[in-house]
C-alpha cells in the first residue's frame, strides 16, 4: 500500500471522525428553533398571568364592573398597560408559531396542504393578539375621550363602552378559533417531526376541540381561550425538554 493511500484513508478517518461529533447543520437549527419556540411558548403564559392580576388591582380599588368614562380616566394608565401586555403575547406568539413551523420543515413534516392551513390559522390567532391591543387601548386615545363630548349621560357611556369590549373579546375568539388549526398542526406534524411525543399529541387533539364549546354552548363565558394560553405553556416546557435532549 503507498503512503498516498495511507495519508488518504487516514484524512478520510480524520473527517469521518469530525463528522461525527459535530452535529448537522439542520439538527442545530432546529435545536435552536425548538428552544426558542419553547421560551417563547412560556412566555406567552407568563405574560397573560399579568392579567388578572391586573383585574384583582382593578377590583380591589373598587373598580366598576360596567365602568363610564369617568371611571377610566380614574384608571387612565389601564390602557397603555394592556397595549404592551397583549402585544407581548402577540409578540411571543408569533415567534412560537414560526420557530416551531420553521423546525417542523426541516424534518419534511410539515409540507403538506393542511399542514400549511394549520399554519395559516395560527399565524391568524397569533397577530389577533395586537387587534385585542389596539382596540383596548383605543379608548384610551381622544377619540374615546370624545364620548364624553357625545353625551354626559354614565348609562349610555358604559353602553358604549360595553360595545368596546365586545370587539376585544371578539379578539379574543380569534385567538381561540386559531388555536384550533394550530393544536391540529401539533398533533399531526408535531408528533411526526419528534417534537412533541404521543401523549402530548392526544393532549393538543383534544386542546383542538375545546373552543367549539363556545359555539354549542350560546352566551358562554369565553374561558376557552385560556386553552390557547395553557397550550403555550405545555408546549413551551416540553420543547425546552426535547431541546435539552438533542444537545
Amino acid at each position: 500500500m503507498s503512503t498516498a493511500d495511507l495519508l488518504g484513508n487516514a484524512e478520510q478517518q480524520s473527517n469521518t471522525s469530525h463528522a461525527s461529533t459535530t452535529p448537522a447543520p439542520d439538527a442545530a437549527e432546529s435545536t435552536s428553533l425548538t428552544r426558542m419556540a419553547g421560551w417563547a411558548g412560556i412566555a406567552v403564559f407568563a405574560l397573560w398571568l399579568c392579567q388578572p392580576i391586573l383585574v384583582g388591582l382593578l377590583a380591589s380599588s373598587g373598580a366598576d364592573d360596567a365602568p363610564d368614562l369617568a371611571a377610566l380616566e380614574a384608571n387612565s394608565w389601564v390602557g397603555g398597560f394592556d397595549a404592551a401586555l397583549f402585544s407581548g403575547i402577540g409578540v411571543a406568539s408569533l415567534v412560537m408559531v414560526l420557530a416551531v413551523w420553521r423546525a417542523m420543515r426541516l424534518t419534511g413534516a410539515a409540507d403538506g396542504i393542511f399542514s400549511t392551513v394549520g399554519f395559516a390559522m395560527a399565524l391568524v390567532g397569533a397577530t389577533a393578539w395586537f387587534w385585542v391591543a389596539g382596540h383596548g387601548l383605543s379608548m384610551y386615545t381622544s377619540v374615546g375621550a370624545g364620548l364624553g363630548d357625545v353625551t354626559g349621560d354614565s348609562e349610555i357611556q358604559a353602553a358604549s363602552l360595553q360595545a368596546s369590549y365586545l370587539a376585544v373579546t371578539a379578539g379574543l375568539l380569534v385567538v381561540g378559533i386559531g388555536s384550533i388549526g394550530w393544536n391540529l398542526l401539533l398533533a399531526t406534524s408535531g408528533r411526526r417531526s419528534g417534537l412533541i411525543g404521543r401523549p402530548l399529541s392526544v393532549v393538543f387533539g383534544v386542546f383542538a376541540a375545546i373552543p367549539l364549546y363556545q359555539a354549542a354552548v350560546p352566551f358562554a363565558t369565553p374561558w376557552p381561550i385560556l386553552v390557547a394560553v395553557l397550550g403555550s405553556l405545555i408546549l413551551g416546557i416540553a420543547l425546552l425538554v426535547t431541546s435539552r435532549k438533542r444537545r
